[in-house]
């Protein structure tokens, strides 16, 4: 048990000094966690590691979040999204959704941070990766 304790007691003594599993792990504070990571930690290839997944993490909601507004708010969708429509259950489970989904993965993101893991979230960099692809892909062709 005292040696439990004392490698507790030393990882403490290690961040307070050191500090780059605390800044990692304070990139997955939702939203605006990533840039102290990302910005003031540039210098430390852990914390840049963990500050842009958790960027990537908060960019994924954001967009989730447009998109089930534009469906609930805009015109040609609110008929069937909108406050009172039939799918509004449908969008507003898929945000409650999104949202736990969004602080289990932001917790364990920053438990494995403060562990000194580089933990990749499944599906997260292929997802972002694919999505950012299509859009220049996209953009490339109205060019031409």
């Amino acid at each position: 048990m005292s040696d439990k304790v004392r490698d507790i007691q030393s990882k403490i003594m290690k961040n307070l000094h050191g500090g780059d599993q605390i800044a990692a792990a304070v990139a997955y504070v939702p939203l605006f966690g990533w840039v102290f990571a990302l910005v003031l930690k540039k210098d430390d290839d852990f914390c840049q590691f963990h500050g842009r997944q958790a960027m990537k993490l908060n960019l994924v909601l954001v967009v989730l979040f447009f998109a089930i507004w534009v469906l609930e708010n805009f015109p040609l969708f609110s008929w069937a999204f909108g406050e009172a429509a039939f799918l509004h259950p449908i969008s507003r489970s898929v945000w409650l959704i999104s949202v736990f989904a969004f602080l289990a993965l932001s917790a364990v993101g920053a438990y494995k941070a403060f562990s000194e893991e580089r933990w990749e979230i499944p599906y997260l960099n292929e997802l972002v990766d694919t999505a950012l692809d299509q859009i220049k892909g996209g953009a490339g062709k109205g060019e031409s």
